[in-house]
Protein backbone atom coordinates (compact mmCIF):
# COMPACT_ATOMS: atom_id res chain seq x y z
CA UNK A 1 0.00 0.00 0.00
CA UNK A 2 1.46 3.37 -1.36
CA UNK A 3 1.93 5.91 1.67
CA UNK A 4 0.35 9.65 0.46
CA UNK A 5 1.06 13.21 1.46
CA UNK A 6 -0.99 14.60 4.41
CA UNK A 7 -3.41 17.05 2.09
CA UNK A 8 -1.55 20.14 4.84
CA UNK A 9 1.31 19.46 3.65
CA UNK A 10 3.42 22.83 2.64
CA UNK A 11 5.81 22.56 -0.11
CA UNK A 12 9.24 24.43 -0.04
CA UNK A 13 8.07 27.03 -1.99
CA UNK A 14 5.32 27.70 -0.11
CA UNK A 15 7.33 27.79 2.78
CA UNK A 16 9.67 30.59 1.27
CA UNK A 17 6.51 32.42 0.67
CA UNK A 18 5.68 32.21 3.76
CA UNK A 19 9.49 33.30 5.11
CA UNK A 20 9.76 36.20 2.88
CA UNK A 21 6.08 37.55 3.49
CA UNK A 22 7.17 37.43 7.52
CA UNK A 23 10.61 39.10 6.34
CA UNK A 24 8.32 41.74 4.32
CA UNK A 25 6.44 42.68 7.43
CA UNK A 26 9.16 43.15 10.40
CA UNK A 27 10.52 45.16 7.86
CA UNK A 28 7.60 46.92 7.46
CA UNK A 29 6.91 47.32 11.23
CA UNK A 30 10.56 47.62 11.90
CA UNK A 31 11.13 50.61 9.74
CA UNK A 32 8.01 52.12 9.52
CA UNK A 33 9.21 55.81 9.89
CA UNK A 34 11.28 55.42 7.24
CA UNK A 35 9.09 53.91 4.66
CA UNK A 36 6.38 56.76 5.37
CA UNK A 37 8.84 59.14 4.93
CA UNK A 38 9.90 57.85 1.47
CA UNK A 39 6.48 57.29 0.47
CA UNK A 40 5.75 61.09 1.27
CA UNK A 41 9.00 62.26 -0.41
CA UNK A 42 7.37 59.89 -4.02
CA UNK A 43 4.29 61.14 -3.66
CA UNK A 44 5.32 64.56 -3.11
CA UNK A 45 7.56 64.31 -6.03
CA UNK A 46 4.36 62.79 -8.34
CA UNK A 47 2.05 65.46 -7.10
CA UNK A 48 4.78 68.56 -8.15
CA UNK A 49 5.35 66.99 -11.04
CA UNK A 50 1.84 66.58 -12.03
CA UNK A 51 1.90 70.51 -11.36
CA UNK A 52 4.18 71.12 -13.57
CA UNK A 53 3.24 68.18 -16.56
CA UNK A 54 0.59 70.66 -18.41
CA UNK A 55 3.37 73.48 -18.80
CA UNK A 56 5.89 70.72 -19.88
CA UNK A 57 3.28 69.34 -22.25
CA UNK A 58 1.93 73.08 -23.45
CA UNK A 59 5.57 73.73 -24.30
CA UNK A 60 6.74 70.21 -26.14
CA UNK A 61 3.72 70.96 -28.59
CA UNK A 62 6.04 74.02 -29.78
CA UNK A 63 9.25 71.73 -29.60
CA UNK A 64 10.69 73.18 -26.29
CA UNK A 65 12.29 70.12 -24.55
CA UNK A 66 10.55 69.43 -21.37
CA UNK A 67 13.66 69.35 -19.17
CA UNK A 68 14.03 72.87 -20.23
CA UNK A 69 10.38 73.42 -19.34
CA UNK A 70 10.71 71.99 -15.68
CA UNK A 71 14.44 74.10 -15.24
CA UNK A 72 12.25 77.42 -16.12
CA UNK A 73 9.25 76.51 -13.48
CA UNK A 74 12.07 75.94 -10.89
CA UNK A 75 13.51 79.50 -11.58
CA UNK A 76 10.70 81.22 -12.12
CA UNK A 77 9.39 79.87 -8.67
CA UNK A 78 12.87 81.11 -7.31
CA UNK A 79 12.07 84.26 -8.84
CA UNK A 80 8.99 84.54 -7.36
CA UNK A 81 10.76 84.04 -4.08
CA UNK A 82 13.38 86.35 -4.38
CA UNK A 83 10.58 88.96 -5.23
CA UNK A 84 7.97 88.48 -2.45
CA UNK A 85 11.20 88.63 -0.29
CA UNK A 86 12.16 92.01 -1.41
CA UNK A 87 8.90 93.31 -1.32
CA UNK A 88 7.90 91.66 1.65
CA UNK A 89 11.36 91.70 4.41
CA UNK A 90 11.10 95.32 4.87
CA UNK A 91 7.37 95.37 6.17
CA UNK A 92 7.58 91.94 8.34
CA UNK A 93 11.05 93.55 9.33
CA UNK A 94 9.83 96.35 10.50
CA UNK A 95 6.66 94.49 12.56
CA UNK A 96 9.31 92.30 13.83
CA UNK A 97 11.36 95.53 15.14
CA UNK A 98 7.84 96.77 16.79
CA UNK A 99 7.01 93.33 17.99
CA UNK A 100 10.37 92.85 19.37
CA UNK A 101 10.41 96.50 21.15
CA UNK A 102 6.29 96.56 22.09
CA UNK A 103 5.95 92.99 22.54
CA UNK A 104 6.04 92.40 26.07
CA UNK A 105 3.84 95.72 26.47
CA UNK A 106 1.07 94.19 23.75
CA UNK A 107 0.93 90.83 25.74
CA UNK A 108 0.40 92.72 29.18
CA UNK A 109 -2.72 94.89 27.49
CA UNK A 110 -3.73 91.10 25.40
CA UNK A 111 -3.73 89.67 28.98
CA UNK A 112 -5.42 92.56 30.91
CA UNK A 113 -7.96 92.53 28.27
CA UNK A 114 -8.64 88.92 28.72
CA UNK A 115 -8.74 89.47 32.48
CA UNK A 116 -11.29 92.04 32.42
CA UNK A 117 -13.75 89.68 31.36
CA UNK A 118 -14.90 87.48 34.34
CA UNK A 119 -15.43 84.17 32.51
CA UNK A 120 -12.31 84.60 30.71
CA UNK A 121 -10.23 85.19 33.78
CA UNK A 122 -10.97 82.43 35.58
CA UNK A 123 -9.53 80.39 32.47
CA UNK A 124 -6.16 82.83 32.54
CA UNK A 125 -2.78 80.85 33.49
CA UNK A 126 -0.80 82.08 35.98
CA UNK A 127 2.78 83.44 35.25
CA UNK A 128 3.96 80.13 36.86
CA UNK A 129 1.97 78.36 34.66
CA UNK A 130 2.99 79.82 31.27
CA UNK A 131 6.43 79.75 32.01
CA UNK A 132 5.87 75.71 32.63
CA UNK A 133 3.90 75.56 29.17
CA UNK A 134 7.17 77.41 27.17
CA UNK A 135 9.72 75.25 29.07
CA UNK A 136 7.26 72.32 27.35
CA UNK A 137 7.22 73.88 23.79
CA UNK A 138 10.49 74.77 23.80
CA UNK A 139 12.20 71.06 23.53
CA UNK A 140 9.64 70.60 20.65
CA UNK A 141 10.74 73.87 18.58
CA UNK A 142 14.64 72.87 18.81
CA UNK A 143 13.54 69.24 17.51
CA UNK A 144 11.84 71.39 14.51
CA UNK A 145 14.62 73.42 13.74
CA UNK A 146 17.59 70.88 14.10
CA UNK A 147 15.27 68.56 11.42
CA UNK A 148 15.40 71.37 8.76
CA UNK A 149 18.27 70.09 7.49
CA UNK A 150 16.70 66.76 6.80
CA UNK A 151 13.76 68.74 5.82
CA UNK A 152 15.79 70.72 2.98
CA UNK A 153 17.59 67.04 2.01
CA UNK A 154 13.31 65.65 1.17
CA UNK A 155 12.47 68.94 0.00
CA UNK A 156 15.87 68.57 -2.65
CA UNK A 157 15.14 64.65 -3.50
CA UNK A 158 11.54 66.01 -4.16
CA UNK A 159 12.93 68.37 -6.54
CA UNK A 160 14.97 65.84 -8.45
CA UNK A 161 12.04 63.25 -8.48
CA UNK A 162 10.13 65.34 -9.96
CA UNK A 163 12.45 66.64 -12.66
CA UNK A 164 12.55 63.00 -13.85
CA UNK A 165 8.56 62.30 -13.38
CA UNK A 166 7.78 65.54 -15.80
CA UNK A 167 9.90 64.70 -18.26
CA UNK A 168 9.97 61.26 -18.66
CA UNK A 169 6.71 61.04 -20.62
CA UNK A 170 6.91 57.24 -21.42
CA UNK A 171 7.41 56.27 -17.13
CA UNK A 172 4.16 55.12 -16.26
CA UNK A 173 3.76 52.89 -20.16
CA UNK A 174 6.78 51.72 -19.03
CA UNK A 175 6.17 50.32 -16.02
CA UNK A 176 2.82 49.15 -17.25
CA UNK A 177 4.23 46.87 -19.82
CA UNK A 178 6.79 45.37 -17.53
CA UNK A 179 4.36 44.49 -14.57
CA UNK A 180 1.22 43.80 -16.32
CA UNK A 181 0.14 41.27 -19.05
CA UNK A 182 -0.78 42.88 -22.07
CA UNK A 183 -4.86 41.69 -22.04
CA UNK A 184 -4.69 44.19 -18.54
CA UNK A 185 -2.55 47.25 -20.25
CA UNK A 186 -5.24 48.77 -22.18
CA UNK A 187 -7.55 49.19 -19.40
CA UNK A 188 -5.03 50.41 -16.54
CA UNK A 189 -3.73 53.00 -19.36
CA UNK A 190 -6.73 54.57 -19.10
CA UNK A 191 -6.71 54.22 -15.25
CA UNK A 192 -3.35 55.87 -14.87
CA UNK A 193 -4.65 58.83 -17.14
CA UNK A 194 -7.87 59.48 -15.53
CA UNK A 195 -6.04 59.27 -12.02
CA UNK A 196 -3.75 61.58 -13.09
CA UNK A 197 -5.67 64.51 -14.23
CA UNK A 198 -7.64 63.93 -11.35
CA UNK A 199 -5.06 64.71 -8.70
CA UNK A 200 -3.01 67.51 -11.31
CA UNK A 201 -6.60 69.38 -10.73
CA UNK A 202 -6.50 68.61 -7.07
CA UNK A 203 -2.80 70.38 -7.19
CA UNK A 204 -4.19 73.63 -9.06
CA UNK A 205 -7.26 73.68 -6.56
CA UNK A 206 -5.23 73.48 -3.70
CA UNK A 207 -3.21 76.30 -4.85
CA UNK A 208 -6.41 78.15 -5.77
CA UNK A 209 -7.74 77.80 -2.22
CA UNK A 210 -4.85 78.45 -0.61
CA UNK A 211 -4.37 81.86 -2.76
CA UNK A 212 -7.99 82.57 -1.84
CA UNK A 213 -7.62 82.35 1.98
CA UNK A 214 -4.26 84.41 1.63
CA UNK A 215 -5.56 87.44 0.07
CA UNK A 216 -8.93 87.40 1.24
CA UNK A 217 -8.06 87.11 5.23
CA UNK A 218 -5.14 89.63 4.46
CA UNK A 219 -6.86 92.01 2.64
CA UNK A 220 -9.72 91.81 5.20
CA UNK A 221 -7.15 91.93 8.35
CA UNK A 222 -5.61 94.93 6.82
CA UNK A 223 -9.10 96.71 6.25
CA UNK A 224 -9.43 95.61 10.05
CA UNK A 225 -6.22 97.49 10.92
CA UNK A 226 -5.10 94.52 12.84
CA UNK A 227 -1.08 94.88 13.95
CA UNK A 228 0.69 92.27 11.33
CA UNK A 229 -1.72 91.37 9.09
CA UNK A 230 0.49 91.54 5.74
CA UNK A 231 2.36 88.85 7.63
CA UNK A 232 -0.22 86.82 8.66
CA UNK A 233 -2.18 86.85 5.69
CA UNK A 234 1.14 85.62 3.74
CA UNK A 235 1.65 82.79 6.75
CA UNK A 236 -1.85 81.45 6.55
CA UNK A 237 -2.08 81.34 2.60
CA UNK A 238 1.05 79.88 2.14
CA UNK A 239 0.37 77.10 5.33
CA UNK A 240 -3.21 76.31 3.82
CA UNK A 241 -1.51 74.44 1.28
CA UNK A 242 -2.70 71.80 3.72
CA UNK A 243 -6.03 71.76 4.27
CA UNK A 244 -7.10 73.73 7.14
CA UNK A 245 -3.82 74.31 8.98
CA UNK A 246 -3.37 77.93 7.37
CA UNK A 247 -6.45 78.97 8.06
CA UNK A 248 -6.60 77.97 12.01
CA UNK A 249 -3.15 79.68 12.35
CA UNK A 250 -4.28 82.30 10.83
CA UNK A 251 -7.02 82.69 13.11
CA UNK A 252 -5.09 82.19 16.10
CA UNK A 253 -2.31 84.55 14.63
CA UNK A 254 -5.08 87.14 13.97
CA UNK A 255 -6.82 86.88 17.44
CA UNK A 256 -3.66 87.38 19.12
CA UNK A 257 -2.94 90.41 17.27
CA UNK A 258 -5.82 91.49 17.47
CA UNK A 259 -6.31 91.62 21.73
CA UNK A 260 -3.34 93.74 22.21
CA UNK A 261 -6.16 96.46 20.77
CA UNK A 262 -9.14 96.10 21.89
CA UNK A 263 -11.14 93.08 22.78
CA UNK A 264 -14.24 94.07 20.11
CA UNK A 265 -11.71 94.02 17.30
CA UNK A 266 -10.63 90.12 18.00
CA UNK A 267 -14.26 89.54 17.66
CA UNK A 268 -14.71 91.53 14.38
CA UNK A 269 -11.85 89.67 13.43
CA UNK A 270 -13.69 86.35 14.05
CA UNK A 271 -16.56 87.40 12.78
CA UNK A 272 -14.57 87.94 9.51
CA UNK A 273 -12.98 84.64 9.78
CA UNK A 274 -15.98 82.83 9.60
CA UNK A 275 -17.29 84.87 6.60
CA UNK A 276 -14.49 83.62 4.53
CA UNK A 277 -14.10 80.14 5.48
CA UNK A 278 -17.96 79.48 4.86
CA UNK A 279 -17.27 80.65 1.35
CA UNK A 280 -14.23 78.62 1.31
CA UNK A 281 -16.44 75.42 2.80
CA UNK A 282 -19.47 76.12 1.04
CA UNK A 283 -18.73 77.38 -2.76
CA UNK A 284 -14.84 77.52 -3.37
CA UNK A 285 -14.05 73.73 -2.09
CA UNK A 286 -16.84 72.24 -3.27
CA UNK A 287 -16.80 73.72 -6.88
CA UNK A 288 -13.11 72.56 -7.37
CA UNK A 289 -13.26 69.48 -5.04
CA UNK A 290 -16.51 67.86 -6.87
CA UNK A 291 -16.22 69.12 -10.44
CA UNK A 292 -12.46 68.37 -10.48
CA UNK A 293 -11.38 65.59 -8.52
CA UNK A 294 -14.98 64.09 -8.25
CA UNK A 295 -15.38 63.76 -4.52
CA UNK A 296 -18.07 64.80 -2.07
CA UNK A 297 -16.77 67.22 1.11
CA UNK A 298 -17.94 64.38 3.46
CA UNK A 299 -15.56 62.54 2.01
CA UNK A 300 -12.42 65.30 2.22
CA UNK A 301 -13.12 65.75 6.12
CA UNK A 302 -13.24 62.07 6.87
CA UNK A 303 -10.00 61.72 4.28
CA UNK A 304 -8.79 64.78 6.16
CA UNK A 305 -9.48 63.13 9.59
CA UNK A 306 -8.09 59.91 8.88
CA UNK A 307 -4.63 61.31 7.62
CA UNK A 308 -4.51 63.45 10.08
CA UNK A 309 -4.84 60.70 12.81
CA UNK A 310 -2.48 58.15 11.22
CA UNK A 311 0.35 60.78 10.01
CA UNK A 312 -0.21 64.35 12.14
CA UNK A 313 -0.06 67.27 9.46
CA UNK A 314 2.19 65.18 6.31
CA UNK A 315 -1.47 63.06 6.98
CA UNK A 316 -3.40 66.19 6.22
CA UNK A 317 -1.67 67.35 3.41
CA UNK A 318 -1.42 63.38 1.64
CA UNK A 319 -4.85 62.57 2.59
CA UNK A 320 -7.16 63.96 -0.57
CA UNK A 321 -4.68 62.78 -2.87
CA UNK A 322 -4.50 59.33 -0.95
CA UNK A 323 -8.46 59.32 -1.32
CA UNK A 324 -8.31 59.90 -4.89
CA UNK A 325 -6.01 57.13 -5.95
CA UNK A 326 -7.54 54.59 -3.43
CA UNK A 327 -11.39 55.71 -5.07
CA UNK A 328 -9.81 55.27 -8.79
CA UNK A 329 -8.86 52.23 -7.73
CA UNK A 330 -11.97 50.68 -6.35
CA UNK A 331 -13.80 52.12 -9.22
CA UNK A 332 -11.47 50.45 -11.39
CA UNK A 333 -12.41 46.90 -9.30
CA UNK A 334 -16.22 47.70 -9.75
CA UNK A 335 -15.86 48.05 -13.59
CA UNK A 336 -13.98 44.99 -13.67
CA UNK A 337 -15.85 42.60 -12.14
CA UNK A 338 -19.36 43.91 -13.09
CA UNK A 339 -18.17 44.29 -17.11
CA UNK A 340 -19.68 41.68 -19.05
CA UNK A 341 -17.89 38.83 -19.76
CA UNK A 342 -16.49 38.04 -23.23
CA UNK A 343 -18.16 35.66 -25.19
CA UNK A 344 -15.81 33.56 -27.47
CA UNK A 345 -17.07 33.26 -31.39
CA UNK A 346 -19.09 29.85 -31.44
CA UNK A 347 -19.85 30.14 -35.25
CA UNK A 348 -17.95 27.42 -37.08
CA UNK A 349 -15.04 27.93 -39.50
CA UNK A 350 -15.74 28.37 -42.87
Amino acid sequence: MMSTLPPWRLTLRTWIALLALGLALWAIISYAELILEILGVFFGALLFSLAIRPFADALARRHIPRGITVFGVYLGMAGVLILLSGLLVPIISAEVTLLQTQGPNLIQQALSHIAAVPLLKQLLPSTTAVGQQLDSLLSPLVNAVTGLGGFALDLLIVLILAYFFATDVGLSESLLQRWLPQSYQPRARLAVVGLRNRLTRWVWARVAVALYFGLTFGLGLTLLRIPFALTIGLVGGVLEIIPYFGSTVGLILALLSALTGQPLEALWVAIYFVIIVEVKSHIIEPAFYGRAIGLHPAAVLVALLAGLKAAGIVGVLFAVPVAVVSITFLEEIQAATTAPPDHPNTDPPG
